[in-house]
């Protein structure tokens, strides 16, 4: 299984010391990781230069020199990615202007995760309601903003037609994680006391997901015997 994550999901993982449990996914679950080169250049390569995050720069390169995230340089996917970057930020418009609302790791990271025939990981909700629900993400800017939004609907066919791309929360990876007791290896406690705090611990970190989903995770998982 090959896994894209875009800089959203990996900062969330990184600040709740869940990087282990990748490294265990990887090692023991056949599993892929893979960075595009945006979000390398948004995580490692621009905070490395500077001083507030370059510890996190520092140790998220040892962990692709050590091999857990592949950094996919072949350049195939780039002119597709600008395309739909550019496309992408001329969907929805207020004032006769369009809203720049995605950023180019983000779109790297989904085209990436398209063209491996892979997943996506993205925590931040903007991208995933571009491609999943776009009136509702129109609402939620027009309600943000206060202002009239409109849609491009063409530019918005072109880029929902473009890609076919399951996307996830770093949630919802850990979740199967914690199915697979990979989180237990790492952190004292168990059952739904356990995935509450990891749960929560994304939600507070990054991880856009709400407390009714969380507390739906903890019954499915519940019911199904998993906890």
């Amino acid at each position: 299984m090959n896994i894209v994550f875009d800089s959203s999901s990996i900062i969330s993982i990184v600040l709740n010391n869940l990087i282990p449990v990748l490294e265990d996914m990887k090692r023991n679950h056949n599993v892929n990781f893979y960075l595009p080169l945006a979000v390398q250049r948004e995580l490692v390569t621009v905070p490395i230069q500077g001083r507030r995050f370059k510890l996190e720069a520092m140790e998220l390169q040892k962990k692709i020199d050590e091999g857990l995230f592949i950094i996919y340089s072949k350049k195939d996917y780039l002119g597709r990615s600008m395309k739909l970057y550019r496309i992408s930020n001329q969907i929805f418009n207020t004032e006769g202007k369009y809203m720049r609302i995605i950023q180019e790791g983000e779109i790297q990271s989904l085209v990436l995760a398209d063209e491996l025939d892979g997943i996506c990981v993205v925590d931040e909700r903007t991208l995933r309601m571009l491609v999943e629900d776009p009136q509702k993400l129109k609402e939620l800017l027009s309600s943000k903003l206060h202002t009239t939004i409109k849609i491009n609907t063409q530019n918005l066919k072109i880029f929902r037609n473009d890609l076919d791309v399951d996307i996830i929360r770093s949630s919802e990876l850990m979740t199967v994680a914690f199915e697979k007791g990979l989180v237990q290896k790492y952190a004292t406690g168990k059952g739904l006391n356990l995935l509450d705090a990891l749960l929560w611990g994304l939600r507070l970190r990054g991880c856009a997901i709400s407390t009714e989903e969380i507390e739906e995770i903890k019954s499915l998982e519940n019911k199904q015997g998993k906890v």
